[in-house]
């Protein structure tokens, strides 16, 4: 995939993962947990109300937490892909 995007998110009850489909139709499970615990913009995510709350934004260019066109907290699509990747590598 050359650049990219995010078609549809949502969280997964109990965990701080996310099934994220792509633009061009495929899925992955994507673990957030270690951003989250790592990086304090993100800390807030640990709380599974507000992590449930999770949305495409920026036209697929990221996922958010928040207003839809200006979210409080936000993830970037690249990064979550390369996240996907890496962890698709480790699990096999």
């Amino acid at each position: 995939m050359d650049q990219p995007r995010v078609a549809a998110v949502e969280a997964l009850s109990n965990t701080l993962s996310v099934a994220v489909t792509w633009i061009d139709g495929t899925r992955d499970v994507v673990d957030l947990s270690d951003p989250i615990r790592r990086f304090t913009m993100l800390r807030p995510l640990a709380d599974p109300t507000l992590f449930a709350q999770v949305k495409v934004v920026a036209w697929g260019w990221a996922i958010g937490w928040g207003d839809t066109e200006d979210p409080d907290i936000d993830y970037p699509a690249d990064r979550l892909w390369q996240r996907a990747q890496d962890q698709r590598r480790a699990a096999a």
